[in-house]
């Protein structure tokens, strides 16, 4: 089905490769697990394989790449397409339209599909990924994890030969995630498709009994056995050393952070019910929940970025209601969902630098701060290049450390693990670790209960809206199990390390 011979690609611009020498044979119906550290080429791969590399990128290409016949670097997108379904890292990447009926349908109608085999297509794809309540719903309103449900979406019901997942759980909470995955088989079982996933959550897939391959600085190979160390729980084993960081301006007394009955919403519709809850200095707090339960628009309040349609939430001392983001930034650090967002700059060196320059901050301390953090991020060698040339894993890590650059009093952080290998999990946790031991606090979105009883003092879990665990880490999971949540608990399986 898929044959790559001595394949090498280099993006316009970079001196290095990409991709080296792959060489690669994948049979009909087989499902090949691809792992191994963020940035070493995975998605670049994807994307030659779904012919995006040769269409929308300029580079130089050697070497071979074919999907059942089709000769993928000389052929035109939409033939590819056909052949080759690929579900992207960020799934805003490949959104073409603005709802969610008409994202799936939109692909089936440019292949002049019936209307009522595209009604039945779409209800099927909905169903399988457990989305049939998004059906109406405009994508800009959905959650990250959402939206990755409506890309999985889209790309089945186009039913392809080939479907290619590049990490798509990264959002999903963890009932999600296993759901995606049965999916995954058994689409393949019924449907007989070749299925590549690229994942950094591999205890989900080891029971499919998936060939596995690694990617190490552009050049792939295979491994028998099952991979070691690359699961949501190894995180939590590996800290680094972590460079020297400010001291934190002046901090307040206790709470940093209060709401008070906080209703808050979009268009008239309430997210967040009656959300009540203080947090004070030197805490580490994990926030959990299914995706859509309101932990995104939690944090967005606590910036300013969205309003309290009720009630009342301070940060730092200053009514979001009242003061401006901008002077509420200078306290609170954030990071979106999406690292793409919060990217102005137009090389890695000056977005890693933005904040202390435009706070007044600038000096041969942050300056030392910013190298140093580039060098442990893996980006000390990416300071001239522009930061969409990142991987989305290397761009997490720079949104991270251009945060880390100044001094501020509170850390809100959603899902910054997403793209992360372990070693690289690891080493923005001891980041925010040494953080909350200089009396700072950090708010982390975050989908891997480990990490969470790990590094968290305390955990938020949210359902449906409404704060339904508010409880010291330590307590937290006992109250999990008793409300059924077991998807939430920390894994305690053993692992074959093969």
């Amino acid at each position: 089905m898929i044959t790559i011979r001595n394949f090498s690609y280099r993006f316009s611009g970079s001196e290095w490769y990409a991709l080296r020498d792959v060489n690669l044979e994948i049979a009909p119906g087989e499902f090949v697990v691809l792992t191994r550290p963020s940035g070493c080429g995975k998605s670049t791969l994807a994307l030659a394989l779904g012919g995006f590399l040769f269409n929308q990128y300029d580079g130089e290409a050697e070497g071979e790449i074919a999907v059942d016949g089709l000769d993928v670097r000389r052929s035109p997108i939409y033939d590819v397409a056909e052949v080759v379904g690929l579900v992207q890292q960020n799934p805003e990447a490949q959104f073409c339209t603005l709802t969610v009926q008409d994202e799936i349908a939109f692909g089936l109608e440019n292949r002049c599909l019936p209307r009522v085999e595209i009604l039945e297509r779409m209800e099927w794809a909905l169903n399988v990924v457990d989305a049939q309540h998004l059906r109406d719903r405009e994508l800009a309103t959905l959650s990250g994890g959402e939206k990755q449900r409506v890309a999985v979406a889209t790309m089945l019901a186009a039913r392809p030969q080939v479907l290619i997942f590049d990490e798509p759980t990264s959002n999903l909470d963890p009932t999600a995630t296993a759901q995606i995955f049965d999916v995954i088989a058994r689409i393949r079982e019924t449907e007989a498709i070749t299925v590549i996933v690229i994942e950094h959550k591999v205890e989900y897939l080891r029971r499919f009994n998936p060939r596995w391959l690694r990617m190490v600085g552009g050049q792939l190979s295979a491994f028998s056995g099952q991979p070691s160390a690359v699961s949501r729980q190894s995180a939590v084993a590996r800290q680094q050393p972590s460079p020297l960081l400010p001291t934190p301006y002046s901090l307040l007394p206790s709470p940093l952070v209060k709401t008070e009955r906080l209703h808050a919403g979009y268009n008239g519709h309430h997210v967040l019910r009656d959300v009540s809850v203080e947090i004070g200095p030197g805490e580490f707090v994990a926030v959990m929940g299914d995706n859509g339960s309101g932990k995104t628009t939690f944090l967005q309040c606590l910036l300013g970025l969205l309003k309290p349609a009720e009630g009342r939430v301070e940060v730092t001392g200053q009514d979001t209601h009242k003061t401006p983001v901008s002077k509420i930034a200078q306290r609170v650090a954030y990071v979106f969902q999406n690292p793409d967002h919060q990217l102005f700059a137009e090389t890695v060196w000056q977005e890693a630098t933005l904040a202390p320059r435009n706070f007044g901050a600038w000096n041969g301390t942050t300056e030392a701060l910013a190298t140093a953090l580039l060098d442990e991020a893996g980006l000390g060698d990416r300071h001239d290049d522009h930061p969409y040339r990142l991987s989305y894993g290397e761009k997490r890590r720079l949104n991270l450390a251009a945060m880390l650059t100044y001094a501020p009093d509170l850390f809100l952080l959603d899902e910054i693990l997403i793209g992360q290998d372990p070693d690289n999990a690891g080493r923005l946790l001891t980041w925010l670790q040494a953080r909350v031991t200089a009396g700072c606090s950090v708010v982390l979105i975050n989908h891997a209960p480990e990490i969470a009883q790990r590094y968290a003092t305390r955990l938020l879990f949210f359902e449906a809206g409404r704060l339904a665990v508010d409880a010291p880490i330590d307590q937290s999971f006992a109250r999990l199990a008793s409300l059924g949540r077991t998807a939430y608990l920390p894994y305690s399986g053993e692992e074959n390390n093969g």
